[in-house]
């Protein structure tokens, strides 16, 4: 068996195995990046705390809503990163079965 034959016999089980491991590591380290980037953990840290230390009555009320709708913004942010994340994922385990099988469709002859 030479090297060719080797590697397209071989390419499935790195693809499924130690490719996929590579891109889940990917996707972890995308989705940390994203919670650091929105800053969502310190944000949530801090919602007791008034905005600009304005202690009144109405400046707690009006910073604790800010900072909701703030919180449902940075959530929405990410949760979109994860569904493109998701998305990306779905492509990766979809595109050796769908090459080989397009390869396989052209090599068919015409009718």
């Amino acid at each position: 068996m030479n090297g060719l034959s080797l590697n397209l016999l071989t390419l499935p089980v790195w693809w499924y195995t130690s490719g996929w491991h590579r891109v889940w590591q990917w996707n972890l380290r995308q989705m940390d990046l994203g919670l650091h980037q929105t800053g969502l953990l310190l944000f949530a840290h801090h919602m007791r705390e008034p905005l600009y230390g304005d202690y009144t009555h109405s400046g707690i009320i009006l910073s604790f809503f800010l900072r909701i709708i703030l919180l449902l913004f940075k959530l929405t942010l990410l949760v979109v990163r994860a569904l493109l994340l998701a998305v990306f994922d779905a492509l990766y385990l979809a595109v050796l079965p769908l090459s080989v099988a397009m390869i396989i469709f052209q090599l068919l002859p015409a009718r």
